[in-house]
């Protein structure tokens, strides 16, 4: 990790640690209620979260997001919970255990905003196998489904060094089983992208689609109207000339240029219905 970056995440933990204990000091002695305080946080809080396989364009979302007053945004938010959310993938009808560990991992952030009268957003793709689990607790919450070209994807991964076994987050990444003879690294990567946006399609179903809203990163990278239909969905104000600033500044840009890659197309037959190639 660049120094840059690690500066720049001491700095965020220590202010939000710090804001937390302010938080707390000032709500001290003067809640009415507390012992009913989580059943109220629980119906009451509208949280907003981003589902995706990541590398996908949540950071332009994010700055998309930090337009919008009354916010408390999250992209990289701690704990990480990806081991976990690797689990709940691989026990999806255990959802007692994936309710217990999301509150573990986010009740009391989102407490906190709901206490400030801030509405709770994460991107964070980390969450994304929680979905089920964080519809069912909180009835108000939306999802947006977040997608990008598996082409775009594989190559990604292929940077990133994914299924090498040489990065920490390979821990906590879904992989084939290996009845499947899946071998190559490409084609485990395409096969991630298959499965994640599978997993978030089945979710949809049950969600109902007035809490769930399908976006293309290829539209909201070039396309401003896109994301004014995100931001509207959500009930978000930001003016055009606004987001049409944030599309035009990069984000997450990286150091280095992606390879294609080549990869066995017949492990992403979702690419047909989101692409129609």
């Amino acid at each position: 990790m660049r120094k840059d970056k690690l500066l720049k995440e001491w700095f965020e933990f220590n202010t939000k640690y710090w804001k937390a204990l302010k938080l707390r000091a000032k709500l001290h002695g003067h809640l009415k209620d507390s012992e009913v305080l989580p059943d109220d946080v629980l119906a009451n809080a509208a949280p907003v979260f981003v589902l995706s396989t990541g590398r996908v364009g949540t950071m332009l979302l994010t700055r998309l997001f930090e337009l919008e007053k009354g916010l408390h945004i999250e992209h990289e938010a701690l704990p990480e919970m990806l081991y976990t959310g690797k689990l709940a993938y691989a026990n999806p009808s255990n959802i007692e255990f994936t309710k217990g560990a999301f509150m573990a991992g986010r009740y009391e952030a989102i407490r906190d905003c709901q206490l400030q009268n801030l509405r709770y957003v994460e991107t964070n793709n980390r969450l994304t196998f929680f979905a089920p689990a964080m519809a069912a607790l909180f009835p108000n919450a939306k999802f947006i489904h977040l997608l990008r070209h598996p082409d775009s994807f594989v190559s990604s991964g292929i940077q990133r060094n994914w299924y090498t076994g040489k990065t920490i987050t390979d821990e906590g990444r879904i992989a084939p089983a290996k009845d499947l003879g899946i071998q190559r690294q490409q084609d485990k990567i395409a096969w991630l992208w298959n499965a994640t946006n599978a997993f978030i399609d089945d979710f949809k179903e049950g969600a109902g689609k007035d809490r769930t809203l399908t976006v293309r990163s290829e539209a909201l990278f070039s396309n401003a109207e896109e994301a004014e239909r995100i931001l509207n969905w959500l009930d978000f104000n930001a003016d055009k000339r606004s987001i049409q600033k944030v599309l035009n500044t990069p984000v997450n840009s990286s150091r280095k240029k992606k390879t294609p890659q080549k990869y066995n197309a017949d492990l992403t037959p979702l690419v047909k219905k989101y692409y129609g190639n």
